[in-house]
């Protein structure tokens, strides 16, 4: 279990947490892991860790609807559309903040997507799955909770809507 903190554009802080518990149970002691710099770049460590070059995502679009796709950060010039033509990237600089969109191409839709770090729910890169927990976010300090859960919840986590995704991801 990951968390980060974004204190300023360029500070996060990552924790591991082991919780320990006596033997009466009782008492349970968090011990931590801490590293610094940006949550984004703490984001694409854990997307390109392993050699799977396709990691799958599940967020909350702008409009409140979920979405789940299987993406990759390779950046394509040109690619080819679903209708069979060829697309051709302008020249233009890219628009969104690094440190708040990851830049990924969508693989079923064949097109770019910029997939927003605050409205992430969860990602799987190889076999490994990530449950995102928001923990606070204003304009200084966001908290997120980077949590390894069980492969087997993928495919719970690929058919829920966004009516009951919360309920899934409270459930894992």
């Amino acid at each position: 279990m990951y968390i980060v903190v974004r204190l300023t554009a360029v500070i996060y802080w990552s924790a591991t947490l082991t919780p320990n518990i006596n033997q009466q149970g009782e008492t349970m002691h968090i011990y931590a892991d801490v590293k610094i710099g940006k949550v984004s770049d703490h984001l694409y460590t854990l997307l390109t860790l392993t050699k799977a070059k396709k990691f799958r995502a599940g967020f909350m679009k702008k409009d409140g609807s979920y979405r789940v796709g299987s993406f990759d950060l390779k950046n394509r010039e040109t690619w080819k559309q679903q209708d069979g033509t060829m697309y051709k990237r302008k020249g233009k600089a890219r628009t969104t903040d690094p440190d708040e969109y990851i830049l990924a191409h969508d693989l079923a839709k064949k097109q770019p997507r910029n997939i927003s770090v605050s409205r992430l729910k969860w990602f799987s890169v190889g076999k490994k799955v990530y449950k995102i927990n928001h923990l606070a976010e204003d304009s200084n300090v966001r908290i997120f909770e980077f949590e390894k859960v069980k492969f087997n919840y993928v495919k719970d986590l690929l058919s829920a809507d966004e009516n009951t995704i919360n309920q899934v991801l409270q459930g894992i």
